[in-house]
């Protein structure tokens, strides 16, 4: 687990969207101006994973303590191998150094705490996750066999829910993992004696997503994602007082006569979410709002 001090920026699922990752560096400023972190999905889906990585593990090796990187599913070769980075790889740079990635993929850690009151992942949390003590003893998996089991798959795969599931349950919707409810998304966070959760791994309209009176946030950084939704992508920033703020691109796509009634309706969807920029092409800025004080620690049981 990495152990961040904020401010910080805060970034989802890319999924080789070059463009989208410049418009926000554009808007928010470069690195070492500002300090990120990244929630994983480097790769796959989009047209340019080789491209987001490398300029990602460049900045990385640049700027070691300002640039921090967390896998996500999509870093785990069952699934780049299926979803585009293997084919993009083989067309680029070969199998080689494709396996090559994957050896630096295991190598991500997968959580990060902001200041002592957020706990960031890809996914989400797990009933395998009882203390600190569990982050501390947490190892890297390094194999498709334990990238699939324990702590590491719930905290790259895990899912909140809304429906009727206050605990944990089986994650039917992606074979893999669970979902979790409202009340052990409490429960862990007064365990552990946090304020909010932020993790991405799902596709949100608006970019970002609120669950549970704001205890849990799902950030999505890769607007039109796959060419065929009309979602925005958003970054989120936390301030040095644990102010929460949003960065949100609108999706880019040029109108035709094939696409003009895609275009109109995320023109429609744009314009329904509040404090748009002056310059659309940079994103907008959300107002700050504090997030709550940590809850009151469970009492130990004896």
């Amino acid at each position: 687990m990495l152990q961040i001090e904020h401010p910080v920026t805060i970034v989802g699922d890319i999924h080789g969207q070059l463009d989208a990752l410049i418009r926000y560096f554009d808007a928010v400023g470069y690195p070492p101006k500002v300090q990120f972190l990244f929630l994983g999905d480097y790769v796959d889906r989009g047209a340019k994973s080789l491209e987001v990585s490398l300029l990602l593990f460049c900045y990385k090796i640049k700027y070691p303590h300002i640039i921090h990187l967390l896998r996500g599913n999509h870093e785990c070769m069952k699934m780049n191998r299926l979803y585009g980075f293997h084919e993009e790889m083989m067309r680029k740079r070969g199998s080689a150094m494709w396996r090559r990635y994957q050896n630096v993929f295991n190598e991500l850690p997968l959580c990060a705490r902001v200041g002592q009151r957020i706990l960031c992942m890809h996914g989400g949390i797990s009933q395998n996750c009882t203390s600190w003590e569990s982050f501390r003893a947490l190892t890297k998996p390094k194999t498709p066999k334990t990238c699939d089991e324990g702590l590491p798959v719930d905290l790259m795969w895990a899912d909140p829910t809304q429906d009727k599931c206050n605990a944990f349950a089986i994650n039917t919707q992606r074979s893999i993992s669970v979902v979790f409810g409202e009340q052990a998304l409490t429960d862990f966070m007064k365990k552990l004696g946090l304020s909010l959760i932020v993790r991405a791994h799902e596709v949100s309209q608006d970019g970002f997503n609120f669950m549970f009176g704001q205890k849990i946030v799902t950030v999505f950084s890769a607007p039109y994602y796959c060419g065929n939704d009309t979602n925005c992508g958003a970054i989120m920033h936390v301030s040095p007082s644990y102010e929460i703020s949003f960065t949100v691109l609108r999706p880019r796509m040029i109108p035709t006569p094939e696409n003009a009634e895609i275009v109109k309706q995320m023109e429609n969807n744009y314009q329904a979410m509040m404090a748009l920029s002056p310059d659309p092409n940079r994103g907008r800025h959300l107002q700050p709002a504090s997030i709550p004080p940590p809850p009151p620690p469970m009492p130990v049981e004896k």
